[in-house]
């Protein structure tokens, strides 16, 4: 080596505990991925198989998810025992008896019938989107978890 060269500068070594962040992070990151992939597969909300797909609080969906049904069909869902629920249908919340729900505590289910002068008229022409917030009635109305599905009015 000559007077004007510089020596080769040595490349820094990492530590031991630098490569056991290294793999620990990348672990974190791939089992983060393998998580929201799985969620996403599995994730059901508004889609056909919804109705098939239901929360132990609800029985069944009215009308079910992907069905076809007349601008004036009664929508709802039959609850199980001891469960409460409000339902939005196509962005119009529907709370109470004032707003036009109808809770049958006998069977279960909570209905709305589209009609005039109500909150609803009718359903629209094409696809129709619901939200039903549902919770234990012996929980508050914060503890309450969406269910929400699809169908086409004709």
């Amino acid at each position: 080596m000559s007077d004007t060269e510089t020596p080769p500068v040595p490349r820094p070594r990492l530590e031991p505990k630098d490569w056991v962040r290294k793999i620990f992070i990348s672990f974190l990151i791939v089992g983060a991925l393998v998580g929201i992939f799985f969620t996403g597969k599995n994730a059901t909300t508004g889609m056909d198989s919804t109705s098939q797909n239901l929360p132990n609080s609800v029985e069944r969906l009215l009308p079910a998810s992907g069905d076809e049904v007349l601008r004036q069909a009664q929508v709802g869902l039959d609850l199980a025992k001891g469960y409460k629920a409000t339902i939005t249908i196509n962005g119009t919340e529907i709370r109470s008896a004032e707003d036009g729900l109808i809770t049958d505590l006998g069977t279960g289910q909570v209905l709305y019938q589209p009609g005039p002068d109500k909150p609803v008229e009718s359903l629209n022409s094409g696809q129709n989107c619901v939200i039903a917030m549902v919770w234990d009635e012996l929980e508050l109305e914060s503890t309450a978890v969406p269910v929400s599905w699809c169908f086409d009015a004709t």
